[in-house]
């Protein structure tokens, strides 16, 4: 008998829970064509070929937009008309025409050049964006391609139901209507945690990892693999052992879930009677859904970058309002707090080049030097405003004028929409987000002028310990519980109480059990997580009493180290919260850690 052999591949999880089931191995790559040099005679018909293939792809990606619209929303749909974009950009389609007719070619062979000299700059970039440019060009090609060859594309519409598809990425076209049923887990070799895959996969709570290297050419079809998307680990081949493992483990998340569910009706509540505002991070419409189905009280953060990156242009101002007034109209009466464009950092634009762009022309530094872009978003989420209940939050306010500024054109915003007769709701509240250092000492000043703080501790963190999040070197020096963030953080309530507005807080630590504990010690009047984690929060809240909780933060405030402070907190949260235990999944070491485990080595382990 011929041994299997064990494989287990390391990326980053995207998306929490496990799957198990058989690997289909989905490579989205262009087909290479034979070139056929055409006779005098052929080229008129070749070319009624090509605009054919092209028009029967625009009626099926068009097709693809409009189901995408109708399941996931108008804004996934936006992911899908930037492919029909690129199948009919004038210049593409002008160049393949100019080569079959002036080099007498063929049309395969022709369009597939025109694409290669399309892809090749995008391909040497690092820039992830481009990256998935070049992914869209290349989906649209193989469909170009299929209709010329009389094949239609591999698509995962139709997998087995219960796959584990591993992949190099996916294209939106794929990744928009990815069906639970069928695709159990996601295993991809590109990508981040900001990619439109990771994104749509933690929507639909699909397990996936992404970043997973050489996956594509470990995998193939039909071997058997489990997805841990707690660790970010893809098993290939498991063995009987470490089968057993995961059958025990994936047994005990589906408990955990159930138990967490069973409280999506319960208000936020702790023991002492406290309501804390328990609200949701949203990208996408369908995410919205979710957050409805787990009890969200609103919606603390709306990202809108995705409006703008979906096209690689300034959306017009129905475009945006289209997508807003959906999800405020599926919220209301609950708030959504809509947060402006925070383009710059990691969220790069066409033209957009700096050498260190988190410090650089990012947030309202951006829409301010382009003023007609920020006063056409105004407009657009004021007119949302009249179907519910919208709150506007600047990002990366890191001066007291940039706030003063961003108020005037607000005011000037709502004189234009009285003028042009658009229904708004005057009083829409104003909130600043709290992640720079300097915002975070100057709170009381920021809340003169402002309704609501909210705090972002994913940029606080990264700004006040000068690591960047994203860059491997230094990740280890990245904490939440390091005791300066946390002075920012108690000292940004304390300011927002002292001028009578709310503070809330949107970033990781939002999510993490220990952090919700000191949290709400601190006096914290919200907490905003992704959709899926919502109720685990709620059922922490409603295990705490913020007495005991306030002496608890008091005690890590006085700590000098990170180290010391998850020490402290461990110790006091297992002895004054107990319960706090059936409410926190973790892990077991065994599945993920066992004699095979491989580190992605080329070799694999021998398996019976």
């Amino acid at each position: 008998m011929t041994a299997r052999r064990e494989r287990i591949l390391r990326g980053v999880s995207v998306s929490h829970g496990f799957a198990r089931g058989p690997v289909h191995l989905h490579r989205s790559v262009l087909p290479e064509p034979d070139e056929r040099v055409l006779a005098s005679g052929q080229v008129k018909a070749e070319l009624a070929r090509f605009r054919a293939a092209v028009a029967a792809t625009r009626d099926e990606l068009s097709g693809l937009a409009e189901r995408v619209r109708k399941e996931m929303g108008r804004d996934f749909a936006e992911f899908i008309e930037v492919q029909l974009a690129l199948l009919g950009d004038g210049d593409v389609l002008a160049s393949t025409e100019r080569y079959i007719a002036e080099k007498g070619r063929n049309a395969e062979f022709a369009y597939l050049e025109t694409l290669k000299s399309l892809t090749r700059p995008m391909a040497g970039s690092g820039v992830a964006l481009f990256q998935e440019r070049m992914l869209d060009v290349i989906d649209v090609g193989r469909r170009v391609l299929g209709r010329l060859g009389g094949e239609a594309p591999e698509s995962l519409h139709s997998v087995a139901p219960g796959s584990i598809v591993v992949a190099h990425d996916l294209p939106p076209s794929e990744a928009a209507l990815l069906n639970p049923e069928l695709v159990r887990g996601l295993v991809l070799e590109s990508g981040g945690r900001t990619s439109h895959t990771a994104i749509m996969a933690k929507a639909k709570e699909i397990p996936a990892v992404v970043g997973v290297e050489m996956a594509c050419k470990a995998a193939s079809t039909g071997q058997p693999a489990i997805v841990d998307g707690y660790r970010g680990l893809a098993v290939l081949n498991p063995s009987r052992q470490r089968t057993r493992a995961y059958e025990g483990e994936m047994a005990r998340y589906e408990r955990y879930r159930q138990s967490l569910t069973a409280v999506a009706g319960e208000e936020p509540v702790t023991t002492d009677g406290r309501f804390i505002d328990l609200s949701a991070n949203i990208e996408f419409l369908a995410e919205a859904r979710s957050a409805l189905k787990y009890g969200a009280r609103g919606i603390g953060l709306f990202r809108t970058e995705y409006i703008f990156l979906a096209r690689m242009r300034p959306p017009t101002e129905e475009e945006q309002y289209e997508v807003l007034a959906e999800v405020v109209r599926l919220l209301n009466p609950l708030p959504v707090i809509v947060r402006t464009f925070d383009l710059g950092g990691d969220k790069l634009i066409p033209g957009y080049s700096e050498s260190n762009p988190f410090l650089g022309w990012r947030g309202l530094r951006l829409c301010f030097d382009n003023p007609e872009m920020l006063r056409t978003q105004l407009r657009a989420i004021l007119r949302a405003s009249a179907h519910g209940t919208v709150k506007v939050m600047f990002p990366m306010v890191s001066v007291l004028e940039e706030l003063r500024r961003a108020l005037l054109v607000v005011e000037a915003v709502k004189r234009e929409l009285k003028r042009d007769g658009q229904e708004f709701d005057p009083g829409v509240e104003i909130g600043v987000m709290v992640e720079t250092p300097s915002a975070a000492l100057l709170a009381g000043e920021l809340a003169r002028h402002c309704s609501f703080l909210s705090i972002g501790s994913n940029d606080l963190t990264q700004y006040t310990l000068a690591v960047d999040r994203g860059n491997e070197r230094v990740a280890g020096l990245y904490d939440h519980f390091h005791p300066a963030i946390l002075q920012l953080i108690k000292h940004s309530i304390d300011a927002a109480h002292r001028h009578g507005i709310w503070v809330g807080l949107c970033g990781e630590f939002a999510s993490d059990p220990l952090g919700i504990v000191v949290l709400l010690g601190m006096g914290i009047d919200e907490l905003s997580v992704t959709p899926a984690l919502l109720p685990e929060a709620k059922n922490i809240i409603r295990s705490i009493d913020t007495r005991a909780a306030a002496e608890v933060a008091e005690s890590v405030l006085k700590l000098a180290t990170a180290v010391e402070v998850r020490r402290l907190l461990n110790r006091e949260v297992h002895r004054r919260f107990p319960q706090l235990a059936r409410f926190m999944f973790k892990p077991e070491n065994g599945p993920g850690k066992d004699e095979g485990e491989q580190r992605d080595n080329g070799e694999g382990v021998d398996v019976d």
